[in-house]
């Protein structure tokens, strides 16, 4: 059985929420901040639930697909199901307005695929994270 992997990051971002969430919720900005994906074929056009997108990137070296599910959405927050690829499970964005930016979290839920131990999945998993909301910080704040 495969053991679960629980992992976020949070940092204050110097942006307005909604240019956050124009950058963070729309997945055709993914390759701008996300440094393991390549590239996405967004299935639907709306972000709402149901709406699907297939993503393909590297992480530890592997090739790697997987496509998101929205299961909830509002100004705020964005909830993903990972309905295929290597690991199952969720994706949560938060945005918290904080003054004149905002409190932004990411974080990944799932079960851990079987290609690598839980302890190294779970170390560059955060790494990764925290590289993404990094860029994530520099793309939103050079937009202000």
């Amino acid at each position: 059985m495969a053991s679960t992997i629980d992992v976020s990051v949070t940092d204050r971002v110097d942006a307005s929420p909604s240019q956050i969430r124009a950058i963070m919720f729309d997945p055709r900005q993914d390759p701008t901040w996300m440094a393991a994906v390549k590239n996405v074929e967004p299935a639907d056009d709306d972000l709402r639930p149901g709406a699907r997108v297939r993503r393909t990137g590297r992480f530890l070296g592997r090739t790697l697909r997987w496509t998101t599910e929205v299961s909830g959405v509002t100004d705020q927050t964005l909830d993903l199901q990972i309905v295929d690829g290597p690991m199952r499970g969720t994706v949560a964005y938060r945005i918290e307005p904080e003054g004149t930016g905002a409190r932004v979290t990411i974080r990944n839920v799932g079960a851990a695929p079987g290609f690598a131990p839980r302890w190294l999945l779970t170390f560059a998993m955060r790494r990764s994270l925290a590289a993404d909301l990094r860029r994530l910080k520099q793309v939103a704040e050079r937009r202000v």
